[in-house]
């Protein structure tokens, strides 16, 4: 660009050079034109269709000697958590760099077997180490594994840190594994491992190449906004505005986990197979075939995640006019989930005149959990408000038992507790 500006100079009539194109120069006329320089790499560029192809050849030679449950694939995705289906939020994909917006967003990373039949904890990484409704919570027992740091976004270091526990899982197992990912600067090459093989697609290829991107991870947010806007209706009540229906970390977190479980195995199975990915049976005679799966299982089960979504937002009676359902799965698409220029160090870079040094503001308020008798009473006091006052509210009963149930297994279990201890003391 520097050289660019000289030679325009030169053909403007500076022939005595005068102008240098300074690097201070360069910074202010970047500053001035709000332009960046970054890394281009995954969905940031055009799918090249010739590479793509390539990759589609060569995909036959280099999965032959794994078993289909023993290919994985894992990417992450940028979450706006606690955002509203109101057309009146205008989001900037900037903004989630810094500010307010990116305080309310995860990066979330989902890794699966071709099979689905193992579907690895989700990473979720937000800024505060341990937000306020933690408090009360042992964390080793969330149903996430939780990371943090200034910006929220995946780093090389915990991405190292995940492969090392997952090469460890499969050392346990006895079982050596293929695990696809895509060229993130995040996602070293030289981490070395026993029982993880890593496979990088092709750059500027993921979207048409990588199976989370074939529509697992858009039903996945479909079923998380549906969990939201569930979450809203249930608080719409108590609530004038948009803004008075409080979202924790932890009803994220839940969130989360019921999501990535309702992401069956047959869809999984078939983004394979959109992906590229033939599933070979080995027949009696040893003969291998290609199963050719039915991939409008896909998006069927997409289509059906939105429909219910679009019922579910019907019911929105707070803040503005409601965006559509594929609006709202769509809206935080193509977030930043890492740093896109250096990711050597953890040093905290200023981008857009934001600085990540400042301090992180955690607005979850600690929440003292009831005891077992009070959560008892209050389904029950649930159940009879949907009788008497709600009646379209006991639809929602079935889900209430589910949770007594679980509440009585826990009292039980209490109980039992209790009993062992008074044997423990005679």
């Amino acid at each position: 660009l520097q050289e660019y500006a000289r030679k325009v100079a030169e053909e403007l009539g500076d022939q005595s050079g005068n102008f240098k194109a300074s690097n201070g120069w360069l910074d202010r006329f970047r500053t001035r034109h709000n332009i960046h320089f970054r890394i281009i790499c995954g969905e940031a560029a055009a799918v090249d269709k010739i590479t793509t192809e390539n990759w589609q050849m060569r995909l036959p030679n280099i999965i032959q000697h794994y078993n289909p449950v023993d290919i994985y694939n894992c990417d992450e995705t940028g979450l706006f958590f606690k955002l509203m289906p109101d057309r009146s939020l205008v989001i900037d994909k900037n903004d989630c760099k810094g500010g307010k917006k990116s305080r309310d967003r995860y990066t979330v990373m989902l890794c699966t077997n071709w099979l689905g039949t193992d579907k690895l904890k989700p990473v979720v990484i937000g800024k505060a180490a341990r937000p306020r409704c933690f408090k009360n919570i042992d964390m080793t027992k969330l149903p996430v594994t939780w990371h943090s740091n200034r910006t929220a976004w995946m780093n090389s270091k915990i991405f190292t840190e995940w492969l090392y526990d997952l090469d460890l899982m499969m050392q346990k197992q006895k079982r050596n594994i293929l695990l696809f990912l895509d060229n993130a600067p995040v996602h070293s090459p030289d981490v070395k491992l026993q029982n993880v093989a890593l496979k990088f697609f092709p750059a500027n290829s993921t979207a048409q190449i990588q199976p989370l991107d074939q529509g697992i991870i858009r039903t996945f947010k479909a079923y998380y906004r549906r969990y939201l806007v569930k979450h809203i209706i249930a608080n719409a009540n108590a609530a004038h505005t948009a803004d008075d229906v409080k979202i924790t970390a932890l009803d994220a977190i839940c969130w989360i986990d019921q999501s990535w479980t309702s992401i069956t195995e047959a869809t999984i199975r078939n983004t394979f197979k959109v992906a590229g990915f033939e599933m070979p049976v080995v027949l009696d005679d040893s003969a291998s075939v290609t199963l050719k799966l039915d991939t409008t299982d896909v998006v069927v089960n997409e289509n059906k995640c939105i429909e219910d979504l679009d019922q579910v937002l019907k019911h929105i009676s707070i803040g503005g006019t409601v965006m559509s359902a594929n609006d709202f799965v769509n809206i935080d698409d193509g977030v930043p989930v890492y740093n896109e220029w250096d990711d050597a160090s953890d040093k905290m870079l200023t981008v857009n005149g934001i600085n990540f040094e400042d301090a992180v503001n955690d607005e979850d308020t600690t929440e003292q959990p009831p005891s077992l008798s009070e959560a008892m009473n209050m389904i029950r006091r649930l159940h009879l408000l949907s009788i008497t006052q709600q009646p379209e509210l006991h639809l929602y009963y079935f889900e209430q038992s589910r949770i007594a149930d679980v509440a009585g297994i826990i009292g039980i279990t209490n109980v039992g507790n209790l009993q062992r201890r008074l044997v423990d003391t005679r």
